[in-house]
């Protein structure tokens, strides 16, 4: 749980007065609300009950005095011993709904009224009283001397009340904004976490799951944040506080209280070992639906050609099933062991409050049990429990918040590629790849022993069968893995490439793929996509030089038209052109091609050959290709097969060396 804070605490850069702020806002409204209960007694025990404290006649009149059948009454509390006269000792008696005078002092004891004669017990002796019952003008007349006290007590909880709202809502202000405030470098910090994970992360990892991470994981951060503030301050100030009003009222009850303690540590301990188990299957669980629907929208179109909605919805439905049962498993523990046995304990609170005064009969030691006492205590051993019923109420979303916290951590702290850029001139564009070994899985080679150079400003074409190692060739030459010490190494202009940062080293090396990724915004935005400062008019004559004329008179809105998610409104060939526009913008000294041509028609093809002719210029070209007419006119061409370099010369070289290029040439030029 600390651990979880420290992070959180990361993100408050420029905000931690906002934290102090509330934490003083947190003490104030506990300090408020310790002051209640004791001014609800004063005014109950002092003032509404305060009607019954000892009576006596007196002969003077002052501000606390009573006129009642011409004689002066005052109560002993207001008695000034320098200026009254006390003439005798008088009571006024409060019975069921009634108010009764007796014209000496009750003792205390049970109460019964016959007529108007009241009877008192206690301990078997019993003694009569005379009494005479009070009118309603009679009994505020009683009353009048206490007027002002109530009064003073009645605007001390008004202000009270309005003060605790006042600091509640400040209170309130500063944690929404520090919770605002985590949301979004939460994900702003998650977001550029996953721009710099390792590639292999992505390869086990769904990305519907990813999303998930980003988005609902970083709401765990702040309710995790949320209950950590209300349990680290508002409980515990709320415990401290409690106990000293009830040290105050009763010390003997206040230490006989730590004796349920170690049965509600071990309640807890087991109740929050047995949460977070089901609440870490539950996170994944949710994760695991994310990435599934995520996975049936982005295949919706094969999964409807193929017809496979049936075993789909199977599969779905087991998922949730699976989610639901373990929610149930959540429920289950809260109605058993949570919520519903704390509500037990809260009552039995109150029936042990009572219980234990009103066996005292209404004494106990030197101590008058009035019902402002009993009210105050049972509304701070209420307060006591309520951290129990915070930890209760909220440790489901607690242990979800915690859960969720480590994993999005899991993703900002996990092992992030290298992010520091360094200026490195331009490279010339020599490559060498020197007795390169690469296997996915420990001994299972994909790569074995490859050995070529490749000249600045030269073309050159990978072409094999499918899984002869062309991408994975490409993969290390993109730092998307890199090579072990024993591994081989892969040079440029003489350098091992992991000399510098994979950012600095990027900068050099562009790519335009298969399937070309292109961004939901306009064609502009895509071209310039990472560089800034390209005016439309540069971005305009490079699509021209390229053959891309026909895109822009395509669209009434030229470069500026609307590109839908995954360019769904672009043509392969016109994402092919886009993507190689984006490459001229970037410029990058080195260019890979990944079959990039493989999706098109012989038409696209020559506009695409047109615009690699011209990208092609003062830079390195690497063309993987299954198409080996896109590569015919390269300068040198590696043919892989199962891992190994088996050949390498020009076109007309690979052809009178009647080999495997050979073969695939042939084979292309029979099926065509």
């Amino acid at each position: 749980m600390i651990k979880n804070f420290k992070r959180m605490m990361v993100f408050l850069k420029g905000y931690k007065k906002f934290v102090y702020l509330g934490m003083l806002m947190y003490l104030i409204v506990q300090l408020l609300e310790f002051a209640s209960p004791l001014i609800v007694k004063r005014a109950l025990d002092d003032c509404v009950l305060g009607i019954e404290y000892d009576w006596v006649e007196v002969t003077s009149v002052d501000e606390h005095t009573v006129n009642y059948n011409d004689k002066i009454y005052k109560q002993v509390r207001f008695v000034n011993e320098d200026s009254d006269t006390i003439v005798r000792e008088v009571s006024v008696v409060v019975y069921k709904s009634g108010f009764y005078f007796v014209n000496e002092k009750v003792m205390e004891g049970t109460k019964e009224l016959n007529g108007n004669v009241l009877t008192i017990t206690k301990k078997d002796v019993s003694n009569d009283y005379l009494v005479t019952k009070l009118s309603k003008n009679e009994v505020m007349d009683f009353y009048s001397p206490i007027y002002n006290i109530l009064i003073i007590l009645i605007i001390l909880l008004f202000v009270r009340s309005v003060l605790s709202i006042t600091f509640s809502y400040i209170q309130r202000l500063c944690n929404n904004k520090i919770i605002s405030h985590i949301a979004q470098e939460g994900r702003t910090v998650a977001f550029r976490a996953t721009e710099r994970l390792p590639i292999a992360y992505f390869e086990s990892e769904p990305a519907g799951k990813m999303a998930s991470r980003i988005t609902r994981d970083v709401d765990g951060m702040i309710n995790c944040y949320r209950t950590l503030v209300n349990v680290v301050f508002n409980c515990v100030l709320n415990f401290v506080f409690a106990y000293v009003g009830m040290f105050i009222l009763d010390y003997k009850l206040a230490l006989l209280t730590f004796l349920v303690y170690p049965f509600i540590y071990l309640w807890v301990r087991f109740f929050l070992k047995a949460l977070r188990r089901i609440a870490e299957k539950v996170n994944e669980l949710r994760s695991l639906i994310t990435a599934k629907i995520n996975e049936i929208i982005n295949g919706i179109n094969i999964l409807q050609i193929f017809n496979y909605k049936k075993q789909t919805i199977d599969e779905f439905d087991e998922l949730n099933k699976t989610y639901i049962k373990e929610q149930l498993s959540e429920v289950k523990l809260h109605a058993t062991l949570g919520y519903n046995l704390v509500n037990v304990i809260r009552a039995c609170i109150t029936v042990i409050i009572v219980a234990y005064f009103g066996l005292n009969r209404l004494k106990f030691g030197d101590i008058v049990i009035t019902a402002g006492l009993v009210y105050a205590y049972n509304e701070y051993l209420l307060k006591i429990a309520n951290p129990v019923v915070v930890i209760f109420n909220d440790v489901g979303a607690f242990e979800h918040a915690m859960v969720q916290t480590e994993r999005i951590h899991k993703l900002i702290e996990g092992e992030l590629e290298d992010d520091s850029r360094v200026l490195v001139p331009r490279y010339k564009g020599d490559v060498e790849f020197k007795n390169v070994w690469f296997s996915y899985v420990e001994n299972e080679y994909v790569l074995k022993g490859i050995d070529f150079k490749i000249k600045a400003g030269s073309s050159v074409g990978i072409v094999g069968h499918t899984g002869s190692g062309k991408t994975t060739l490409m993969s290390l030459l993109l730092r998307f893995y890199d090579l072990k010490k024993d591994e081989g190494e892969i040079l440029v202009d003489g350098e091992n490439i992991t000399k510098n940062s994979k950012r600095s080293y990027r900068e050099h090396i562009g790519i335009v793929l298969q399937e070309p990724v292109l961004f939901k915004g306009t064609i502009a935005s895509n071209i310039r996509f990472g560089k800034e400062g390209v005016s439309d008019k540069e971005i305009e004559d490079i699509l021209i030089s390229i053959g891309g004329k026909k895109i822009i008179d395509k669209f009434e809105e030229g470069i500026n038209a609307p590109i839908s998610r995954v360019g769904g409104n672009m043509s392969c060939g016109e994402k092919q052109i886009i993507a190689l526009a984006r490459v001229l913008v970037y410029d990058p000294a080195i260019l890979i091609m990944d079959e990039a041509t493989s999706h098109i028609d012989t038409e696209t093809e020559q506009m695409i050959k047109h615009a690699l002719n011209v990208v092609r210029k003062n830079r390195t070209m690497i063309i993987i290709a299954h198409r080996l007419s896109t590569i015919q006119s390269c300068d040198n061409i590696i043919v892989l097969d199962h891992g190994l370099k088996v050949e390498e010369g020009t076109h007309k070289e690979l052809i009178e060396a009647n080999g495997t290029y050979a073969n695939i040439y042939r084979a292309q030029v029979v099926s065509d």
